[in-house]
Protein backbone atom coordinates (compact mmCIF):
# COMPACT_ATOMS: atom_id res chain seq x y z
CA UNK A 1 0.00 0.00 0.00
CA UNK A 2 2.86 2.37 0.87
CA UNK A 3 4.50 1.74 -2.50
CA UNK A 4 1.20 2.33 -4.27
CA UNK A 5 0.83 5.64 -2.46
CA UNK A 6 4.42 6.52 -3.39
CA UNK A 7 3.78 5.78 -7.07
CA UNK A 8 0.60 7.86 -6.93
CA UNK A 9 2.51 10.67 -5.27
CA UNK A 10 5.12 10.45 -8.03
CA UNK A 11 2.46 11.07 -10.66
CA UNK A 12 1.28 14.29 -9.02
CA UNK A 13 2.20 17.54 -10.79
CA UNK A 14 5.16 19.38 -9.31
CA UNK A 15 3.00 22.31 -8.19
CA UNK A 16 0.84 19.92 -6.13
CA UNK A 17 3.91 18.42 -4.48
CA UNK A 18 5.22 21.92 -3.69
CA UNK A 19 1.82 22.80 -2.20
CA UNK A 20 2.00 19.71 0.04
CA UNK A 21 5.46 20.76 1.21
CA UNK A 22 4.36 24.35 1.75
CA UNK A 23 1.49 23.23 3.99
CA UNK A 24 3.70 20.84 5.93
CA UNK A 25 6.46 23.41 6.43
CA UNK A 26 3.94 26.04 7.51
CA UNK A 27 2.12 23.85 10.02
CA UNK A 28 5.27 22.37 11.56
CA UNK A 29 5.98 25.76 13.12
CA UNK A 30 5.30 25.99 16.89
CA UNK A 31 1.70 26.62 17.87
CA UNK A 32 -0.04 23.92 15.84
CA UNK A 33 1.07 20.87 17.82
CA UNK A 34 2.48 19.00 14.81
CA UNK A 35 6.15 20.01 14.93
CA UNK A 36 7.25 16.56 13.81
CA UNK A 37 5.78 17.29 10.38
CA UNK A 38 9.22 18.76 9.80
CA UNK A 39 10.54 15.19 9.47
CA UNK A 40 8.59 14.70 6.23
CA UNK A 41 7.43 18.17 5.13
CA UNK A 42 10.48 18.85 2.95
CA UNK A 43 10.37 15.46 1.18
CA UNK A 44 7.96 16.50 -1.64
CA UNK A 45 10.01 19.66 -2.15
CA UNK A 46 13.23 17.59 -2.46
CA UNK A 47 11.52 15.32 -4.99
CA UNK A 48 10.61 18.33 -7.13
CA UNK A 49 14.22 19.57 -6.96
CA UNK A 50 15.35 16.12 -8.13
CA UNK A 51 12.99 16.28 -11.10
CA UNK A 52 14.18 19.73 -12.05
CA UNK A 53 17.86 18.86 -11.98
CA UNK A 54 17.55 15.44 -13.61
CA UNK A 55 15.83 17.02 -16.59
CA UNK A 56 17.58 18.09 -19.78
CA UNK A 57 16.56 21.74 -19.39
CA UNK A 58 19.08 24.54 -19.69
CA UNK A 59 20.94 25.80 -16.65
CA UNK A 60 18.97 29.04 -16.68
CA UNK A 61 15.65 27.19 -16.78
CA UNK A 62 16.72 24.89 -13.93
CA UNK A 63 17.73 27.89 -11.85
CA UNK A 64 14.37 29.60 -12.45
CA UNK A 65 12.34 26.47 -11.66
CA UNK A 66 14.42 25.81 -8.54
CA UNK A 67 13.85 29.35 -7.30
CA UNK A 68 10.08 29.10 -7.93
CA UNK A 69 9.90 25.79 -6.06
CA UNK A 70 11.80 27.27 -3.11
CA UNK A 71 9.60 30.36 -3.14
CA UNK A 72 6.46 28.20 -3.15
CA UNK A 73 7.56 26.44 0.04
CA UNK A 74 8.55 29.81 1.54
CA UNK A 75 5.04 31.14 0.90
CA UNK A 76 3.61 28.35 3.05
CA UNK A 77 6.09 29.10 5.80
CA UNK A 78 5.20 32.81 5.74
CA UNK A 79 1.42 32.53 5.38
CA UNK A 80 0.92 29.76 7.97
CA UNK A 81 3.93 29.58 10.27
CA UNK A 82 4.20 33.37 10.57
CA UNK A 83 0.52 34.33 10.64
CA UNK A 84 1.40 36.32 13.78
CA UNK A 85 3.33 38.64 11.51
CA UNK A 86 0.29 39.04 9.24
CA UNK A 87 -1.77 39.97 12.28
CA UNK A 88 0.74 42.60 13.44
CA UNK A 89 1.03 44.17 9.98
CA UNK A 90 -2.75 44.49 9.77
CA UNK A 91 -3.55 45.60 13.31
CA UNK A 92 -0.61 47.84 14.07
CA UNK A 93 0.71 48.55 10.60
CA UNK A 94 -2.72 49.89 9.57
CA UNK A 95 -2.70 47.86 6.35
CA UNK A 96 -5.60 45.80 4.90
CA UNK A 97 -5.61 42.05 5.49
CA UNK A 98 -4.90 41.25 1.85
CA UNK A 99 -1.85 43.52 1.87
CA UNK A 100 -0.61 42.05 5.17
CA UNK A 101 -0.95 38.54 3.76
CA UNK A 102 0.85 39.50 0.55
CA UNK A 103 3.73 41.15 2.41
CA UNK A 104 4.26 38.15 4.68
CA UNK A 105 3.46 35.26 2.33
CA UNK A 106 5.08 36.65 -0.80
CA UNK A 107 7.64 39.06 0.65
CA UNK A 108 8.99 37.15 3.63
CA UNK A 109 8.19 33.93 1.78
CA UNK A 110 10.59 35.04 -0.93
CA UNK A 111 13.36 35.56 1.66
CA UNK A 112 12.69 32.05 2.98
CA UNK A 113 12.73 30.85 -0.63
CA UNK A 114 16.19 32.35 -1.15
CA UNK A 115 17.31 30.57 2.02
CA UNK A 116 16.00 27.25 0.71
CA UNK A 117 17.58 27.96 -2.68
CA UNK A 118 21.01 28.40 -1.11
CA UNK A 119 20.78 25.59 1.45
CA UNK A 120 18.84 22.98 -0.52
CA UNK A 121 19.05 23.93 -4.19
CA UNK A 122 22.52 25.30 -4.78
CA UNK A 123 24.49 22.03 -4.35
CA UNK A 124 22.35 20.37 -7.03
CA UNK A 125 23.84 22.57 -9.73
CA UNK A 126 27.12 20.66 -9.25
CA UNK A 127 25.73 17.11 -9.32
CA UNK A 128 26.81 15.10 -12.38
CA UNK A 129 25.78 11.53 -11.52
CA UNK A 130 22.58 10.65 -9.64
CA UNK A 131 22.70 7.96 -7.02
CA UNK A 132 23.08 8.36 -3.29
CA UNK A 133 26.43 10.10 -2.62
CA UNK A 134 24.98 13.56 -3.17
CA UNK A 135 22.54 13.10 -0.27
CA UNK A 136 25.03 13.06 2.66
CA UNK A 137 26.93 15.94 1.05
CA UNK A 138 23.77 18.04 0.74
CA UNK A 139 22.74 17.20 4.31
CA UNK A 140 26.11 18.23 5.76
CA UNK A 141 26.07 21.38 3.62
CA UNK A 142 22.79 22.39 5.31
CA UNK A 143 24.08 21.56 8.79
CA UNK A 144 27.25 23.60 8.26
CA UNK A 145 25.62 26.65 6.65
CA UNK A 146 22.40 26.75 8.68
CA UNK A 147 23.77 28.70 11.69
CA UNK A 148 25.57 31.25 9.52
CA UNK A 149 23.01 31.99 6.84
CA UNK A 150 21.51 35.47 7.51
CA UNK A 151 17.78 35.69 8.21
CA UNK A 152 15.48 38.50 9.33
CA UNK A 153 14.09 36.06 11.91
CA UNK A 154 16.38 33.29 13.07
CA UNK A 155 14.99 29.75 12.76
CA UNK A 156 16.38 26.33 11.91
CA UNK A 157 15.03 23.13 10.43
CA UNK A 158 15.91 21.20 13.58
CA UNK A 159 14.71 23.83 16.03
CA UNK A 160 11.18 23.94 14.65
CA UNK A 161 10.93 20.17 14.25
CA UNK A 162 12.22 19.00 17.63
CA UNK A 163 11.09 21.79 19.95
CA UNK A 164 8.47 19.47 21.48
CA UNK A 165 10.61 16.31 21.61
CA UNK A 166 12.46 16.37 24.97
CA UNK A 167 14.83 13.43 24.48
CA UNK A 168 16.44 14.48 21.23
CA UNK A 169 16.25 18.17 22.23
CA UNK A 170 18.87 17.60 24.94
CA UNK A 171 21.52 17.09 22.24
CA UNK A 172 21.37 20.87 21.76
CA UNK A 173 23.87 21.26 24.61
CA UNK A 174 26.39 19.56 22.29
CA UNK A 175 25.50 20.61 18.75
CA UNK A 176 23.10 23.48 19.41
CA UNK A 177 19.57 23.96 18.13
CA UNK A 178 21.02 24.36 14.64
CA UNK A 179 22.83 21.02 14.73
CA UNK A 180 19.53 19.21 15.16
CA UNK A 181 18.90 20.05 11.49
CA UNK A 182 21.01 16.94 10.84
CA UNK A 183 18.22 14.77 12.23
CA UNK A 184 15.26 16.78 10.91
CA UNK A 185 16.51 17.10 7.34
CA UNK A 186 18.18 13.69 7.56
CA UNK A 187 14.80 11.94 7.69
CA UNK A 188 13.60 13.98 4.69
CA UNK A 189 16.72 13.01 2.72
CA UNK A 190 16.32 9.36 3.77
CA UNK A 191 12.81 9.44 2.28
CA UNK A 192 14.28 10.96 -0.87
CA UNK A 193 16.77 8.09 -1.06
CA UNK A 194 13.90 5.60 -0.67
CA UNK A 195 12.01 7.39 -3.45
CA UNK A 196 15.04 7.18 -5.73
CA UNK A 197 15.45 3.48 -4.93
CA UNK A 198 11.82 2.52 -5.58
CA UNK A 199 10.48 5.08 -8.05
CA UNK A 200 13.02 7.39 -9.66
CA UNK A 201 15.59 6.74 -12.35
CA UNK A 202 18.91 6.41 -10.44
CA UNK A 203 19.94 2.80 -9.94
CA UNK A 204 20.30 2.29 -6.18
CA UNK A 205 20.77 -1.22 -4.80
CA UNK A 206 18.93 -2.47 -1.74
CA UNK A 207 22.11 -2.86 0.32
CA UNK A 208 22.91 0.83 -0.18
CA UNK A 209 19.55 1.92 1.20
CA UNK A 210 19.88 -0.50 4.11
CA UNK A 211 23.36 0.71 5.04
CA UNK A 212 22.45 4.38 4.85
CA UNK A 213 19.28 3.73 6.91
CA UNK A 214 21.22 1.78 9.52
CA UNK A 215 23.90 4.46 9.88
CA UNK A 216 21.34 7.25 10.20
CA UNK A 217 19.18 5.18 12.56
CA UNK A 218 22.21 4.47 14.73
CA UNK A 219 23.07 8.18 14.93
CA UNK A 220 19.46 8.99 15.81
CA UNK A 221 19.47 6.40 18.60
CA UNK A 222 22.78 7.80 19.88
CA UNK A 223 21.23 11.28 20.01
CA UNK A 224 18.12 10.08 21.83
CA UNK A 225 20.22 7.97 24.19
CA UNK A 226 22.35 10.98 25.03
CA UNK A 227 19.19 12.99 25.73
CA UNK A 228 17.87 10.36 28.14
CA UNK A 229 21.26 10.06 29.86
CA UNK A 230 21.62 13.84 30.18
CA UNK A 231 18.16 14.12 31.71
CA UNK A 232 18.90 11.39 34.25
CA UNK A 233 22.20 13.09 35.09
CA UNK A 234 20.81 16.61 35.55
CA UNK A 235 17.46 16.00 37.25
CA UNK A 236 18.92 15.30 40.73
CA UNK A 237 21.08 18.43 40.45
CA UNK A 238 18.30 20.91 39.64
CA UNK A 239 17.97 21.79 43.34
CA UNK A 240 21.64 22.71 43.79
CA UNK A 241 22.54 26.41 43.92
CA UNK A 242 21.62 29.78 45.42
CA UNK A 243 17.89 30.52 45.85
CA UNK A 244 16.02 33.57 44.61
CA UNK A 245 12.37 34.54 45.06
CA UNK A 246 11.19 35.73 41.62
CA UNK A 247 7.83 37.47 41.06
CA UNK A 248 6.89 37.76 37.38
CA UNK A 249 4.21 40.34 36.55
CA UNK A 250 1.93 39.89 33.54
CA UNK A 251 -0.15 43.11 33.59
CA UNK A 252 -1.78 42.69 30.15
CA UNK A 253 -1.71 46.40 29.37
CA UNK A 254 -3.53 47.53 26.25
CA UNK A 255 -1.91 48.72 23.03
CA UNK A 256 -5.19 49.82 21.48
CA UNK A 257 -4.10 53.43 21.20
CA UNK A 258 -1.92 52.45 18.25
CA UNK A 259 -4.03 49.62 16.81
CA UNK A 260 -6.02 50.15 13.62
CA UNK A 261 -8.84 48.17 15.26
CA UNK A 262 -8.93 48.58 19.07
CA UNK A 263 -11.09 45.46 19.44
CA UNK A 264 -8.13 43.36 18.30
CA UNK A 265 -5.81 44.38 21.12
CA UNK A 266 -7.82 42.31 23.66
CA UNK A 267 -7.31 44.58 26.65
CA UNK A 268 -8.50 47.94 27.96
CA UNK A 269 -6.07 48.16 30.88
CA UNK A 270 -4.05 51.38 30.70
CA UNK A 271 -0.42 51.07 31.68
CA UNK A 272 0.73 53.08 34.67
CA UNK A 273 3.22 52.75 37.49
CA UNK A 274 0.63 52.35 40.25
CA UNK A 275 -0.89 49.33 38.52
CA UNK A 276 2.55 47.73 38.28
CA UNK A 277 3.26 48.37 41.96
CA UNK A 278 -0.11 46.95 42.97
CA UNK A 279 0.55 43.78 40.94
CA UNK A 280 4.03 43.55 42.43
CA UNK A 281 2.77 43.71 46.03
CA UNK A 282 0.33 40.93 45.26
CA UNK A 283 3.10 38.75 43.84
CA UNK A 284 5.50 39.44 46.71
CA UNK A 285 2.85 38.38 49.21
CA UNK A 286 3.18 34.85 47.85
CA UNK A 287 6.61 34.51 49.47
CA UNK A 288 7.17 33.72 53.19
CA UNK A 289 7.45 36.79 55.42
CA UNK A 290 10.92 37.61 56.74
CA UNK A 291 12.54 35.07 54.41
CA UNK A 292 16.33 35.50 54.10
CA UNK A 293 16.11 34.63 50.39
CA UNK A 294 16.56 37.72 48.15
CA UNK A 295 13.56 38.84 46.12
CA UNK A 296 13.28 39.99 42.50
CA UNK A 297 10.25 41.53 40.78
CA UNK A 298 10.21 41.36 36.97
CA UNK A 299 8.21 43.71 34.74
CA UNK A 300 8.06 42.72 31.06
CA UNK A 301 8.83 44.84 28.03
CA UNK A 302 6.58 47.81 27.16
CA UNK A 303 4.87 47.97 30.56
CA UNK A 304 6.83 50.74 32.27
CA UNK A 305 5.22 53.87 30.74
CA UNK A 306 8.17 56.33 30.80
CA UNK A 307 11.78 56.70 29.76
CA UNK A 308 13.35 55.50 33.00
CA UNK A 309 16.34 57.84 33.11
CA UNK A 310 14.39 60.89 31.90
CA UNK A 311 11.35 60.83 34.21
CA UNK A 312 12.69 61.53 37.71
CA UNK A 313 9.38 61.36 39.58
CA UNK A 314 8.46 57.89 38.29
CA UNK A 315 12.00 56.59 38.77
CA UNK A 316 12.08 57.80 42.38
CA UNK A 317 8.76 56.04 43.00
CA UNK A 318 10.27 52.77 41.77
CA UNK A 319 13.41 53.22 43.84
CA UNK A 320 11.37 53.96 46.95
CA UNK A 321 9.20 50.88 46.40
CA UNK A 322 12.32 48.71 46.07
CA UNK A 323 13.66 50.00 49.41
CA UNK A 324 10.34 49.65 51.24
CA UNK A 325 9.74 46.11 50.00
CA UNK A 326 13.42 45.07 50.15
CA UNK A 327 13.19 43.73 46.63
CA UNK A 328 15.15 44.16 43.44
CA UNK A 329 13.17 45.19 40.35
CA UNK A 330 14.07 44.23 36.79
CA UNK A 331 12.17 46.28 34.24
CA UNK A 332 12.30 47.23 30.57
CA UNK A 333 12.36 50.80 29.33
CA UNK A 334 13.62 52.98 26.51
CA UNK A 335 16.44 55.49 26.45
CA UNK A 336 17.11 58.18 23.86
CA UNK A 337 19.90 60.58 23.14
CA UNK A 338 20.89 63.01 20.42
CA UNK A 339 23.71 62.06 18.07
CA UNK A 340 25.15 63.44 14.82
CA UNK A 341 22.84 61.01 13.00
CA UNK A 342 19.78 62.28 14.90
CA UNK A 343 17.75 60.93 17.82
CA UNK A 344 18.89 57.44 18.79
CA UNK A 345 16.76 55.08 20.87
CA UNK A 346 17.73 51.96 22.77
CA UNK A 347 15.58 49.29 24.37
CA UNK A 348 16.86 48.67 27.89
CA UNK A 349 16.50 46.25 30.74
CA UNK A 350 17.34 47.96 34.03
CA UNK A 351 17.96 46.51 37.48
CA UNK A 352 17.04 48.49 40.60
CA UNK A 353 18.56 46.88 43.69
CA UNK A 354 16.77 46.33 47.02
CA UNK A 355 18.59 49.42 48.28
CA UNK A 356 16.81 51.52 45.64
CA UNK A 357 19.94 52.09 43.57
CA UNK A 358 20.28 51.30 39.89
CA UNK A 359 22.63 48.31 39.57
CA UNK A 360 23.06 48.50 35.78
CA UNK A 361 21.33 48.37 32.41
CA UNK A 362 21.45 46.26 29.27
CA UNK A 363 20.72 47.52 25.73
CA UNK A 364 18.76 45.14 23.52
CA UNK A 365 20.97 43.60 20.82
CA UNK A 366 18.59 41.74 18.48
CA UNK A 367 16.01 44.20 17.19
CA UNK A 368 12.64 43.29 15.71
CA UNK A 369 12.65 43.88 11.93
CA UNK A 370 10.05 46.43 10.80
CA UNK A 371 9.18 47.04 14.45
CA UNK A 372 12.37 48.47 15.93
CA UNK A 373 14.42 48.95 12.78
CA UNK A 374 13.95 48.95 9.02
CA UNK A 375 16.09 46.30 7.33
CA UNK A 376 18.37 47.75 4.64
CA UNK A 377 17.23 51.22 5.70
CA UNK A 378 20.75 52.65 5.86
CA UNK A 379 21.55 51.35 2.40
CA UNK A 380 18.32 52.78 0.96
CA UNK A 381 17.41 55.98 2.89
CA UNK A 382 14.58 56.97 0.54
CA UNK A 383 12.91 53.62 1.12
CA UNK A 384 13.37 54.03 4.90
CA UNK A 385 11.75 57.49 4.87
CA UNK A 386 8.83 56.21 2.80
CA UNK A 387 8.21 53.19 5.04
CA UNK A 388 8.54 55.25 8.22
CA UNK A 389 5.97 57.74 6.90
CA UNK A 390 3.65 54.92 5.82
CA UNK A 391 3.91 53.07 9.18
CA UNK A 392 4.75 55.59 11.93
CA UNK A 393 4.65 52.86 14.61
CA UNK A 394 8.01 51.53 13.37
CA UNK A 395 10.74 52.55 15.81
CA UNK A 396 14.32 53.33 14.85
CA UNK A 397 16.47 51.78 17.57
CA UNK A 398 20.20 51.27 17.97
CA UNK A 399 21.32 47.74 18.94
CA UNK A 400 23.40 47.23 22.08
CA UNK A 401 26.82 45.62 22.20
CA UNK A 402 27.33 44.53 25.85
CA UNK A 403 26.18 41.25 27.43
CA UNK A 404 25.35 42.72 30.82
CA UNK A 405 25.29 40.52 33.91
CA UNK A 406 23.52 41.90 37.00
CA UNK A 407 24.81 41.06 40.45
CA UNK A 408 22.66 41.00 43.58
CA UNK A 409 25.29 39.14 45.57
CA UNK A 410 28.33 36.99 44.96
CA UNK A 411 26.06 33.97 44.48
CA UNK A 412 23.23 35.65 42.57
CA UNK A 413 24.12 36.83 39.09
CA UNK A 414 21.65 36.98 36.23
CA UNK A 415 20.90 38.77 32.96
CA UNK A 416 17.87 40.42 31.41
CA UNK A 417 17.57 39.77 27.68
CA UNK A 418 14.74 41.47 25.80
CA UNK A 419 12.22 39.80 23.48
CA UNK A 420 13.85 38.86 20.14
CA UNK A 421 17.27 38.58 21.80
CA UNK A 422 16.51 34.89 22.32
CA UNK A 423 16.28 34.30 18.57
CA UNK A 424 20.07 34.56 18.63
CA UNK A 425 21.98 31.82 20.45
CA UNK A 426 24.92 34.20 20.90
CA UNK A 427 23.20 36.68 23.25
CA UNK A 428 22.21 34.24 26.01
CA UNK A 429 25.41 32.24 25.50
CA UNK A 430 27.61 35.27 26.11
CA UNK A 431 25.56 36.34 29.11
CA UNK A 432 26.05 32.92 30.69
CA UNK A 433 29.73 32.79 29.77
CA UNK A 434 30.10 36.16 31.51
CA UNK A 435 28.66 34.74 34.72
CA UNK A 436 24.83 34.69 34.57
CA UNK A 437 23.25 31.67 36.28
CA UNK A 438 19.71 32.74 35.42
CA UNK A 439 18.44 34.60 32.35
CA UNK A 440 15.18 36.53 32.09
CA UNK A 441 13.54 37.29 28.76
CA UNK A 442 11.33 40.39 29.02
CA UNK A 443 8.88 40.46 26.12
CA UNK A 444 5.85 42.23 24.74
CA UNK A 445 3.76 40.18 22.32
CA UNK A 446 0.54 42.18 22.50
CA UNK A 447 1.18 43.08 18.87
CA UNK A 448 0.38 39.55 17.73
CA UNK A 449 -3.04 38.67 19.15
CA UNK A 450 -4.17 35.07 19.63
CA UNK A 451 -1.57 33.70 17.23
CA UNK A 452 1.43 31.40 17.58
CA UNK A 453 3.92 34.22 18.27
CA UNK A 454 4.19 33.39 21.97
CA UNK A 455 4.78 29.70 21.23
CA UNK A 456 7.62 30.56 18.87
CA UNK A 457 9.28 32.77 21.45
CA UNK A 458 8.72 30.09 24.11
CA UNK A 459 10.45 27.63 21.79
CA UNK A 460 13.46 29.92 21.50
CA UNK A 461 13.66 30.41 25.28
CA UNK A 462 13.62 26.65 25.80
CA UNK A 463 16.42 26.12 23.27
CA UNK A 464 18.54 28.79 24.93
CA UNK A 465 17.97 27.13 28.34
CA UNK A 466 19.09 23.74 27.00
CA UNK A 467 22.06 25.07 25.03
CA UNK A 468 23.40 26.92 28.07
CA UNK A 469 22.02 24.70 30.85
CA UNK A 470 20.62 27.54 32.93
CA UNK A 471 17.09 28.29 34.22
CA UNK A 472 15.20 31.00 32.38
CA UNK A 473 12.09 33.12 32.86
CA UNK A 474 9.99 34.07 29.87
CA UNK A 475 7.71 36.94 30.95
CA UNK A 476 5.46 38.89 28.60
CA UNK A 477 3.12 41.84 28.99
CA UNK A 478 0.22 39.79 27.66
CA UNK A 479 1.45 36.19 27.99
CA UNK A 480 2.54 33.60 27.95
CA UNK A 481 4.68 33.73 31.11
CA UNK A 482 6.59 30.73 32.45
CA UNK A 483 9.73 29.50 34.19
CA UNK A 484 11.97 27.09 32.25
CA UNK A 485 14.52 24.78 33.89
CA UNK A 486 17.97 23.86 32.46
CA UNK A 487 16.41 20.84 30.72
CA UNK A 488 14.03 23.08 28.80
CA UNK A 489 11.00 21.95 30.79
CA UNK A 490 8.37 24.24 32.29
CA UNK A 491 8.53 24.74 36.04
CA UNK A 492 5.04 24.90 37.53
CA UNK A 493 2.09 26.73 36.04
CA UNK A 494 2.00 29.03 33.04
CA UNK A 495 0.08 32.28 32.54
CA UNK A 496 -1.94 32.18 29.35
CA UNK A 497 -2.36 34.74 26.60
CA UNK A 498 -4.06 38.01 27.64
CA UNK A 499 -4.35 36.87 31.24
CA UNK A 500 -3.78 39.52 33.92
CA UNK A 501 -1.97 37.79 36.78
CA UNK A 502 1.35 37.22 38.53
CA UNK A 503 3.63 34.22 38.81
CA UNK A 504 5.76 33.80 41.94
CA UNK A 505 8.38 31.09 42.30
CA UNK A 506 11.53 30.37 44.27
CA UNK A 507 14.15 29.31 41.76
CA UNK A 508 17.62 27.85 42.09
CA UNK A 509 20.30 29.70 40.15
CA UNK A 510 22.58 27.21 38.49
CA UNK A 511 24.92 26.84 35.56
CA UNK A 512 25.59 23.29 34.41
CA UNK A 513 28.29 22.36 31.94
CA UNK A 514 27.41 22.61 28.26
CA UNK A 515 29.74 21.60 25.43
CA UNK A 516 27.94 23.90 22.99
CA UNK A 517 28.13 26.91 25.32
CA UNK A 518 31.85 26.47 25.91
CA UNK A 519 32.95 25.14 22.52
CA UNK A 520 30.38 26.36 20.00
CA UNK A 521 33.05 27.46 17.51
CA UNK A 522 34.67 24.02 17.67
CA UNK A 523 31.31 22.40 16.92
CA UNK A 524 31.04 24.53 13.78
CA UNK A 525 34.58 23.58 12.78
CA UNK A 526 33.64 19.95 13.34
CA UNK A 527 30.66 20.31 11.00
CA UNK A 528 32.97 21.85 8.40
CA UNK A 529 35.43 18.98 8.78
CA UNK A 530 32.64 16.40 8.34
CA UNK A 531 31.44 18.18 5.20
CA UNK A 532 34.98 18.11 3.83
CA UNK A 533 35.32 14.37 4.54
CA UNK A 534 31.93 13.73 2.94
CA UNK A 535 32.95 15.72 -0.14
CA UNK A 536 36.19 13.78 -0.49
CA UNK A 537 34.40 10.44 -0.18
CA UNK A 538 31.72 11.51 -2.65
CA UNK A 539 34.41 12.58 -5.12
CA UNK A 540 36.46 9.41 -4.60
CA UNK A 541 33.68 6.82 -4.72
CA UNK A 542 30.69 8.58 -6.22
CA UNK A 543 32.29 10.91 -8.77
CA UNK A 544 29.08 12.93 -8.75
CA UNK A 545 30.28 16.51 -9.02
CA UNK A 546 31.10 18.84 -11.87
CA UNK A 547 30.75 22.57 -12.45
CA UNK A 548 27.50 23.76 -14.05
CA UNK A 549 29.47 25.35 -16.90
CA UNK A 550 31.31 22.12 -17.69
CA UNK A 551 28.04 20.19 -17.67
CA UNK A 552 26.47 22.75 -20.00
CA UNK A 553 29.35 22.33 -22.44
CA UNK A 554 28.95 18.56 -22.39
Amino acid sequence: MFLSALHYFNRLPSWVQITISALGVGFHAPGFGVNLLGLVAFFPFLVVLDRIHQSSDSLAKKALHTLLACWGVGVGFGAIGLHWMIFAIHVFGHLPWIVAIAITALGYGFLVGITLFVLCGLPLFFVRRWGWWDIPVRLMFIVLLDPFYPRLLQWSFGGFTFSAVPWIAQVADVIGEWGLSFYAMGVNFLLLLFWRWKVSGPNIELHVFRRVSLVFGFLLIVGMGYGVMRGIQLHPRLAEGASLHVAAIQPNFSLNRIAVNPDLSYSNRKKNVEALLKDSRKALDEFPANSPVPRLVVWPESTYPFYFFQKDTARETIERFAREESTAILLASVDSQESPAGLQKSGLSILVGPDGRVRGSYAKIVLMPFGEYIPWGEEFPAYRRWLKNAIPAIGLFEPGTEFTVYELSEDIQFSGAICFDVFSDSVVRNMVRDGASFVVNLSNLAWYGYTNASRQLEMMVRWRAIENRVPMLYVSNNGETMFIDPLGDKMGETLGLYEQDTLSRTIVLQQHFSIYREYKEWMHLGAGFLLLITLLLAHRYGRIFSTPLARECN
